[in-house]
């Protein structure tokens, strides 16, 4: 039924969103992309044996409203035992962000669906921050309220370097930290200590106003011992992988 709701939700926006400058009073930025890449990682946890295929679509509103839909396609078969060319997760994103000054705050819902998977559905609620500085420092707390229970906390840091009219590259770097709850929900390992960390790099190219084309190439992986071996001995096989690939996007 949620699911429904939602679904209900964003096509109705996007409607919206369609219609005439003088046909009403919402306008709102729509974006689609799709993003093709080598494994699914979330949070240092390798979720696929091969290649991942993962669209996402947004709707933004100038007031900070934003609606999202993001799903992982199984190129290959997963750790799931799901057979490949399947939807193994679907995604749903409800976020506030603005601008105050030098600081910028978000703050938003998002609802995990993990279709022909026989695992649970859960939800979170975070609220992050980052400052226009530079490296442009971030830190998000997300909460699981749901299933897991727990918290993980992620700090970033990045850079943007303009190569030219159409092509900049994207150097970052983040580190997560998860309560005793949450690596038990995950890893069955009860510990609150650093979770993980990775690097990346993109480089993006604008070919016109409206589409880009992002290569990218990352390294993840798990930040403590019992998290390590934990991953090994299980459900997660690996507890470090270098992956990339391409991400399409298009603004409507």
């Amino acid at each position: 039924m949620r699911r429904t709701l939602l679904l209900v939700l964003m096509s109705f926006l996007f409607a919206l969103s369609a219609l005439p400058a003088g046909a009403g009073e919402i306008t709102a930025d729509v974006n689609a992309d799709v993003s093709i890449l080598s494994h699914y990682v979330w949070r240092g946890q390798n979720y696929g044996e091969g290649g991942v295929i993962q669209p996402n679509f947004s709707i933004g509103f100038g007031y900070g409203l934003s609606l999202g839909v993001w799903a992982n396609y199984n190129i290959d078969d997963n750790r799931y035992r799901n057979k490949s060319h399947q939807v193994n997760e679907v995604d749903y994103t409800v976020d506030y962000s603005r601008d105050l000054g030098p600081v910028g705050i978000s703050l938003g819902w998002i609802y995990y669906d993990f279709p022909r998977t026989g695992g649970l559905d859960t939800q979170e609620l975070y609220v992050g921050a980052s400052l226009s500085v530079p490296l442009s420092p971030s830190i998000t707390v997300y909460r699981d309220i749901h299933e897991v229970d727990g918290t993980y906390i992620s700090a970033a840091i990045g850079h943007d370097f303009a190569l030219n009219d159409q092509a900049t590259l994207s150097l970052g770097a983040a580190v997560g930290w998860g309560s005793e709850s949450y690596h038990k929900g995950y890893f069955g390992v009860k510990d609150d200590s650093l979770s993980d960390y990775n690097i990346n790099a993109a480089l993006s190219f604008a070919l016109t106003d409206k589409v880009t084309v992002t290569p990218m190439i990352a390294y993840s992986a798990l930040a403590d011992n019992a998290l390590e071996k934990a991953a090994r001995a299980g459900f997660f096989d690996e507890d470090s992988i270098l992956w990339g690939g391409v991400n399409v996007s298009y603004s409507f």
